[in-house]
């Protein structure tokens, strides 16, 4: 028999010896046989479990113990292959000098490969026959270009910058080597910018200034658009008035590549404080408005009133309903009711103010510059303070529908003179651009906010008024003169008109009107024959 089934012949008789021993002991004391009996059981079974748990280990002993691992070494004979070439060509690949230009005008991709250095004419004849490469052949001056060129004189990399009107159009074409090859691809790309302040005194004159404050030629033309016509501040430039301007610079790769668009523009003068900010909503180009909404640039109001009802059409010819004499009317004749308020067409200097009883009577021209005029006839009177040399703002009260003069009933003669040709107003090609709408407005608010605080601390550190407190007092004093304004055209209102049909009205003292006698129609006509009214 074998050792281990001994083993268990022996575990097992001792088990049912102790499971006697047990249940006599239990009987003693004091448990019935029937509950001794379990008891005894477990603890028997506890017991055998034991001794069968120690002949196992005592069996398997031998085979669970640890035995000696042997190692040998083997030695094969690999072939490597010869990596010089690529190690050479990866070494000459990381052995180029970066370099940067900038376009010139009449510049090509002969003299753009001289400029830079490089002699491959593998490269050069690559050009030729990608057709998106083409603006390589086209180049424009002041587009930006790096190039990585090797020691050789071998191209590794060429890449034009292009910066498209809207952020969308904004590109690179790189034309790059791979091992002995070259490939070219086309990437999106936006410039990182910066925004720069320029402030300091104005001199006389755009072009003083610009030197004496070192403001980038490109900014420099950019301001000269900002504004236009007869109220233009950058014109009327000289020293004592204070420009600041705060201006895009462009930076790829971390380099400074050029200066961008011109973000705002502050002159203070002595006729106030004139700030005008860019804004774009990406989709169309861009313009400079003020910060309630109106366009910086100089547009017209095709019909200058608060009545819109046009009575008499421009004409090349047109019978005159007092003389009867068929003749060109240059202007358009708007019906409105007496005392209707007129209003400048446009931004401008008023250049005269007169009276003609046998035409124009109460009348206002305005000169608005870029050869632009217009002129206000029949009025009832000339607002107070309109006078030759005034600056007015589209929109302002200049006088108050009547009939002065040779009219027939109570209308506005309006007339519009580009280059001393006399056009019809409600055709004209002219800028009447729209104001911002009330969502456009809160965006250009919001990005002006870091542009004023960079004005304010400006003016701080140079020790100059504050633009925001003078912009401040400007409106208050422009809200007063509109009330006064407001009160004296509703007593004016009150006053009687004379109804006679051939009776003029002629200006008495303090802008009050009187009636007058006119000379008959023979004596009208010939003053229209003169006037070519």
């Amino acid at each position: 028999m074998p050792a281990p089934s001994l083993v268990a012949n022996v575990l097992c008789a001792f088990g049912r010896a102790a499971l006697l021993s047990s249940r006599t002991r239990l009987i003693r004391l004091g448990l019935r046989p029937d509950e001794a009996k379990p008891r005894a059981l477990a603890l028997g079974l506890l017991i055998v479990g034991t001794g069968l748990a120690a002949g196992l280990l005592s069996a398997l002993g031998p085979a669970l113990a640890p035995s000696p691992v042997r190692a040998e070494t083997i030695s094969i004979d690999v072939k490597t292959p010869d990596l010089t070439p690529e190690i050479a060509e990866l070494a000459r690949l990381g052995a180029y000098t970066p370099r940067h230009y900038d376009v010139e005008p009449g510049d090509t991709l002969i003299s753009l490969f001289a400029h830079l250095g490089i002699q491959d004419p593998q490269a050069l004849s690559f050009f030729d026959a990608a057709p998106h490469l083409e603006p390589f052949l086209a180049l424009q001056p002041g587009q930006h270009i790096t190039a990585g060129v090797a020691d050789s004189g071998e191209l590794e990399f060429l890449r034009l910058y292009l910066d498209g009107p809207r952020q969308a159009d904004s590109r690179t074409i790189e034309v790059s080597r791979i091992g002995r090859e070259l490939i070219s691809d086309v990437l999106p790309f936006t410039f990182s910018t910066m925004d720069a302040l320029v402030s300091g005194e104005a001199k006389n004159g755009l072009n003083a200034t610009a030197k004496a404050l070192n403001i980038p030629e490109s900014i420099a033309d950019q301001l000269l658009a900002v504004w236009d016509g007869a109220d233009d501040p950058v014109a009327a430039l000289k020293p004592g008035a204070t420009l600041r301007l705060v201006f895009e610079k462009k930076y790829a790769d971390g380099r400074f590549v050029k200066d961008g668009q011109l973000l705002a523009a502050q002159i203070v003068d002595e006729a106030g404080v004139h700030e005008a900010f860019w804004f774009s909503d990406g989709t169309h180009p861009g313009s400079f408005y003020t910060l309630d909404g109106r366009s910086a640039s100089q547009t017209f109001l095709r019909v200058p009133l608060d009545i819109k009802d046009v009575s008499s059409e421009f004409a090349p010819l047109r019978r005159h309903p007092v003389t009867g004499v068929l003749r060109p009317h240059n202007g358009t004749d708007l019906r409105a009711p007496q005392g209707s308020r007129v209003l400048a067409a446009a931004d401008g200097r008023v250049t005269k103010v007169a009276y003609e009883a046998k035409g124009y009577g109460n009348y206002v021209q305005i000169d608005h510059g870029l050869g632009r005029t217009t002129l206000y006839a029949h009025m009832r009177r000339v607002q107070k303070g309109v006078r030759p040399g005034v600056l007015v703002k589209k929109g302002q009260l200049i006088g108050l529908v009547g009939r002065t003069g040779l009219a027939t009933g109570p209308h506005l003669h309006y007339e519009l003179m580009i280059d001393g040709v006399q056009i019809n107003p409600a055709t004209a090609d002219l800028p009447d651009t729209e104001n911002l709408s009330a969502y456009q407005l809160a965006q250009l608010r919001a990005r002006a906010l870091p542009i004023q605080k960079m004005f304010e601390d400006a003016a701080r550190e140079e020790g100059l008024p504050s633009p925001e407190k003078l912009l401040a007092e400007a409106r208050e004093k422009e809200e007063a003169a509109a009330e006064a304004a407001a009160r004296e055209n509703k007593d004016d209102l009150t006053d009687e008109e004379a109804p006679a049909e051939n009776q003029g009205e002629a200006p008495a003292a303090g802008g009050r009107v009187r009636p007058v006698a006119l000379e008959e129609g023979k004596a009208r006509a010939e003053h229209l024959g003169r006037s070519g009214k």
